[in-house]
C-alpha cells in the first residue's frame, strides 16, 4: 500500500445474510473491498458463509431432516411428536399406527426458507422404532402375554422373509 495513496485500516461492518443461505454461498458487498489505487473507489468485499451444524436438523438443499426416535408402543399403536421449528414455532407430527423403523414423515412448508424466493421447503422426520432395553416385570409380563397371542399376520414383512427362507431351505 505504501507510495500508492492508501492506508491500511480495519474495521467493522453490519451485513444481512439473507433467509436460505447454504454453505459456501458467495455475497458481495459493493465498494466495501480494498481501496483503489491512487484515490480510485473501493472494491467489492466478498464473503463465503459457512454453516454451523444445527443439534437437531440435518440439511438437504431446502429440506431439514430429523432423526426421531419413538418407543415400540407409540410405533405399535400411533400417537405424534412435537419438533421445534427453527422459527421457534411448534411442529406437531401424527405418527400413523403400525409405522416401521426407517419411515418417513414429511411436514410441509416447514423446512427452509427458499434463498431470494418465497416459500420454505419441507421438513422430514425419519422415525426410528425403538425396542425397550429394560423392562419391568409387570412390562415383561404383558409382552409374554401379547406374544402368546400373535398369529404371525402382524407382521407382514416378518412373515414373508421367513417364508422365503423356508422355500430356499425346503423346509
Amino acid at each position: 500500500c505504501e507510495g500508492e495513496g492508501r492506508a491500511l485500516k480495519r474495521r467493522s461492518l453490519s451485513v444481512k445474510i439473507p433467509a436460505g443461505v447454504d454453505e459456501g454461498t458467495r455475497i458481495r458487498v459493493a465498494g466495501e473491498g480494498e481501496a483503489g489505487v491512487r484515490g480510485a473507489s473501493p472494491g467489492d468485499l466478498y464473503i463465503f458463509v459457512h454453516m454451523k451444524r444445527h443439534p437437531l436438523y440435518a440439511r438437504d438443499g431446502t429440506t431439514l431432516i430429523a432423526e426421531c426416535p419413538v418407543s415400540f408402543t407409540t410405533a405399535a399403536l400411533g400417537g405424534s411428536i412435537s419438533l421445534p421449528g427453527l422459527d421457534g414455532s411448534r411442529i406437531d407430527i401424527k405418527i400413523p399406527a403400525g409405522i416401521q423403523s426407517g419411515e418417513q414423515l414429511r411436514q410441509r412448508g416447514a423446512g427452509m426458507s427458499i434463498l431470494n424466493g418465497r416459500g420454505r421447503g419441507d421438513l422430514v422426520a425419519r422415525i426410528l422404532v425403538e425396542t425397550p432395553t429394560r423392562m419391568s416385570a409387570k412390562q415383561k409380563k404383558l409382552l409374554e402375554e401379547f406374544k402368546a397371542t400373535e398369529t404371525g399376520d402382524e407382521c407382514p414383512a416378518a412373515k414373508s422373509f421367513f417364508s422365503r427362507i423356508r422355500e430356499i431351505l425346503g423346509a
